[in-house]
């Protein structure tokens, strides 16, 4: 009883000190919470974009603490096996949590971790009754949201310079098609994370906008999303991505390093979700289902979607376009040049931390790649989880060509995490929709992962070393080569404003010397320090220190240094929020280039690479208006030391700085 007394005071005084805290401070902290979750820097621009999309979304439809399911929080990868089990225990024992306060009080979860699951769930009271699907009531209760985007360049690039009918009659692809503007629209409807429809639409700088784009923009993604519909798990029609086991065969599109896949290694991934970012691959066009009664589940995917590929003669693909742009005729005579034909299968069995599954596809497309039309395989995939321990695994198998990926995770105390995985890739393993974990492609490769990481108050400390050879040539290496990634990682909260983040990557990798003529190791250090210190007033001062060395045998030691700092604040009864970053930058060459995190606009997280000797300013506003309107706007320069020309080809900049605008707006309604 007075265990309770004590959860309801520490309940009570949060909601009393909640209003003094304010949106500003809530504004800051999902920021943080985001740049947390993207903060890997082996993810592209592309997964950036489209991880940022998703945790949009998770953050716009929390879920209610005290009765979310074990498969709801397995979506969130930040949170273990044991963590979970401690969530349902302390519900389960001392009945639903009053505030989200009472996370501190569940045993496993350190500051960090709760920092970041505030940003996803809320404490409420449980709803015993299931909502129905009811039009009027999904009507009323169901958010639109109408975003658009627009990137206005205030440089000329090669590209869009007068060419005289003479030149381009010659050199047709020396001038884009269309503008140096480039926009995007997006319409979202979603009703309680259960139905979820909209459609994207995009066009990049250089691209025609109307003319050969007859209905305006040159990239459309609709879709239909809907759970949860009683035999009906899950429903996707349009663009959607599909997800099963550890995606040797089936990964949904999305890369991920293998600092983020550790944290979900210990669960087979499944499920159908909307293709909704301005992303212009890795995505099927059809429709896909899932039936699911108790333990069983069964999913069916039909798709025809169209790729962009690059064609030796008419006959055989040399490699597909993923870039998405079509500015040039050249470019544009690769889009939608290639139809792929997909059906898919997806059994799967789950009971108290076990799953087994079994995924069957077959692939056709309409000219052949690396001498085949036809892609046909299956895959078998389990896990056994328990609080202390966990093994998954999965053997797929695709036109004779085998991908073997195994894991364990160990935890022997509390805090404490230890991970192994290792995975065999066969040279020739050709997948469409591969995403599993691996250092140059799920192909051609064999390592062993291992990994520990530990918590304890406010320090999270993780480092993993991996071996991985290659059995045959690659690209940059013309025999059988070897090689070693090495990675610390420390997070630390100081007092009650500071935040210390540290962590250095060591790799070292055989490639060809012209020198020796033989192979030789590559080393590549790379290393990042970044204090975060929020104010009184409401401001934060973040600081980041960034350092790569790249040596190679008979080649100078080339160096390079980023000294990043931002402010960000929130003004006008917390209505407008004002973020300012310099970065002074200096590298050697290309290989010590640095790669920076720069937020901005919503959907706009990236790294910039940074080459040479210069600095780097932007500013980004936004102002939120009543009844759910905001506006963003974001300015940037980039000025270089040591060069009169950014750029080559269509692509140089006849100048040694360039500077853009981009404004969005948000309408909630």
């Amino acid at each position: 009883m007075n265990r309770r007394l004590l959860i309801s005071w520490f309940a009570l005084s949060s909601l009393i000190s909640a209003p003094a805290v304010g949106q500003s401070l809530h504004d800051d902290i999902w920021d943080s919470v985001l740049e947390t979750l993207l903060a890997d820097e082996e993810l592209t621009s592309d997964a950036l974009g489209e991880l940022s999309l998703m945790y949009e979304s998770m953050h716009e439809d929390p879920l209610n603490i005290n009765q979310a399911t074990r498969e709801q929080l397995l979506r969130l990868p930040f949170l273990t096996d044991e963590q979970i089990e401690d969530i349902h225990a302390y519900i389960y024992i001392h009945g639903p949590m009053l505030s989200l306060g009472e996370l501190e009080l569940t045993g496993s979860l350190d500051w960090n971790t709760r920092r970041l699951l505030r940003e996803f769930v809320y404490a409420g009271p449980p709803v015993t009754e299931k909502e129905r699907l009811d039009i009027r009531r999904i009507l009323h209760e169901g958010r639109s949201e109408l975003t658009g985007r627009l990137d206005i360049p205030l440089y000329l690039r090669d590209g869009f310079r007068y060419h005289s009918p003479q030149e381009l009659e010659r050199y047709p692809n020396r001038a884009y098609k269309g503008s140096r503007l480039a926009h995007n629209l997006r319409y979202s409807f979603s009703w309680h994370d259960r139905i979820k429809f909209g459609i994207t639409s995009d066009k990049d700088a250089g691209e025609p906008f109307g003319g050969e784009n007859r209905l305006g923009y040159d990239f459309f993604s609709p879709y239909l999303f809907v759970r949860d519909l009683g035999l009906v798990r899950e429903l996707a029609v349009g663009n959607f991505k599909f997800e099963a086991g550890h995606g040797l065969l089936l990964g949904g599109g999305l890369s991920m390093g293998k600092g983020s896949t550790l944290t979900s290694m210990s669960r087979p991934r499944q499920g159908l979700r909307p293709h909704s970012s301005t992303q212009e691959y890795g995505f099927l066009s059809g429709a896909g289902v899932t039936l699911g009664r108790d333990r069983w589940s069964l999913t069916m995917l039909s798709a025809r979607t169209s790729l962009d590929a690059t064609l030796k003669g008419d006959s055989l693909i040399s490699s597909f376009k993923e870039d998405g742009y079509h500015r040039t005729p050249l470019e544009w005579s690769r889009k939608d040049n290639i139809r792929l034909t997909t059906v898919g299968a997806s059994v799967r069995y789950g009971y108290r931390g076990l799953d087994l599954g079994l995924n069957l596809l077959t692939e056709r497309l309409s000219v052949p790649y690396k001498e085949r039309d036809r892609y046909t395989g299956a895959s078998l995939y389990g896990s056994l989880r328990r609080v202390r321990f966990a093994l998954t695994g999965e053997l797929s198998v695709v036109n004779s060509r085998v991908a073997l990926i195994t894991s364990g995770t160990l935890r022997p105390g509390r805090g404490w995490t230890v991970n192994a995985v290792m995975r065999h890739y066969s040279p020739g393993y050709t997948a469409l929709h591969c995403n599993a974990m691996a250092e140059s492609g799920v192909e051609n490769e064999t390592g062993l992962l291992t990994a520990v990481s530990h918590s304890a108050g406010r320090v999270k400390v993780s480092g993993y070393v991996d071996l991985f050879s290659h059995p045959k040539a690659r690209y940059g290496a013309s025999e059988p080569s070897r090689g070693m990634d090495v990675r610390m990682e420390t997070d630390c909260r100081i007092g009650s404003r500071d935040e210390l983040y540290a962590t250095a990557r060591f790799k070292a990798k055989q490639k060809d010397c012209r020198y020796t003529g033989r192979l030789e190791y590559c080393l590549t250090g790379r290393y990042r320090l970044r204090w975060t210190r929020r104010c009184r007033s409401g401001a934060e001062l973040k600081t980041q220190l960034y350092f790569v060395r790249y040596d190679f045998i008979a080649e100078p030691i080339s160096d390079g240094w980023a000294l990043m700092h931002t402010y960000s604040r929130s003004l006008l009864s917390e209505r407008l929020r004002v973020s300012v970053t310099g970065a002074v930058f200096r590298t050697d060459s290309y290989d010590s280039r640095v790669s920076v995190y720069e937020n901005g606009l919503r959907y706009g997280y990236n790294f910039m690479t940074l080459q040479g000797k210069g600095a780097r300013v932007s500013a980004t506003v936004r102002y939120d208006f009543p009844k759910g309107l905001q506006l963003s706007l974001k300015a940037g320069s980039l000025y270089y030391l040591d060069r009169d020309e950014i750029g080559s080809s269509q692509q140089r900049i006849p100048a040694c700085h360039k500077e853009d605008i981009s404004l969005q707006f948000t309408s909630k309604f």
